[in-house]
């Protein structure tokens, strides 16, 4: 999505690598969580006529068809933060294993509830192929692990930080036993923190986010928040053109190689999945460390 700093930042990274390898870099993209228009990017670069495709896919069954006629005519497609169908691609960049990091954020949850409490889960949209499977690995660690610990609602937001603000209003005037918020988009950190202040539910309600530190230190500062994940989201940008690099030149990828720069990467050559690496955690001790 354009206009967001998470994807902004992937752009950079990616830029970059692009213009060290002498590519040609095109960065497009809809301004709302839209998939159609998606869809239309991606014919528009069909029609251009470009080596590969980099997406993040709004909705993956939406955008199959189009990136199979990519295929088809020889473009290469891959696939950055959420993933397509695997027919419909050439290779996944993954930012996290999806299991390490639903599992991560389960445990986290319920260290600062204490094992026990009612949390909800705001969403980007229940199309999005990532969270989606986040939230299978997070549901499954939950059972597995921590029966005290109960779910009581998980709410699509859109990519949207208003629309975050004012579900996470009624969420918490709905649920007023409820403990814990977890924010698994990082527009929807940010809107859910704003609701928390207004209300005046700082830590009380604790909050935990998948954004960018820049964008969830002032929260983090003010107890809106409690605790940060993710990634370096320049590092996934640059790791995804070093990709599409190796695949528009016949390269090879080899599990725990270097890639340029990046790495070791891990690789799962059956399932063409690349993973960049670990989740990263920001709280009041140590967010000042990070600047992205």
């Amino acid at each position: 999505l354009i206009g967001i700093s998470y994807f902004d930042k992937c752009a950079e990274g990616a830029r970059e690598v692009a213009e060290s390898y002498g590519m040609e870099f095109i960065y497009k993209g809809p301004t709302t969580a839209d998939a159609a228009s998606q869809v239309n990017i991606i014919q528009d670069m069909i029609y251009s006529d470009v080596d590969v495709i980099a997406i993040a896919p709004i909705d993956p069954e939406a955008v199959k068809p189009m990136l199979l006629i990519a295929k088809e005519k020889g473009i290469k497609v891959v696939t950055f933060d959420a993933d397509a169908a695997p027919e419909s691609r050439d290779i996944f960049v993954n930012q996290v294993s999806a299991e390490v990091l639903g599992r991560h954020i389960i445990d986290n949850m319920a260290r600062m509830l204490g094992g026990k409490g009612q949390y909800a889960i705001l969403t980007a949209s229940m199309t999005a192929d990532n969270q989606n499977t986040w939230i299978e690995w997070m549901l499954k660690h939950n059972e597995e692990y921590y029966e005290e610990l109960e779910l009581i609602t998980i709410i699509p937001n859109d990519e949207d930080q208003q629309k975050a603000y004012v579900n996470t209003r009624n969420l918490v005037q709905a649920y007023p036993e409820l403990d814990g918020i977890i924010a698994i988009s990082t527009v929807v950190g940010p809107g859910a923190a704003q609701a928390i202040e207004a209300l005046d539910k700082n830590e009380e309600i604790l909050l935990y986010a998948l954004s960018l530190p820049n964008d969830i230190r002032p929260y983090i500062e003010s107890g809106a928040m409690q605790l940060g994940t993710l990634w370096d989201p320049h590092q996934l940008g640059a790791l995804t053109v070093e990709v599409a690099n190796q695949l528009i030149n016949e390269g090879t990828i080899e599990d725990q190689s270097m890639l340029g720069s990046m790495g070791p990467i891990q690789f799962d050559v059956d399932k063409g999945i690349v993973i960049m690496g670990e989740p990263l955690d920001f709280d009041e001790n140590n967010i000042n460390d990070y600047n992205f």
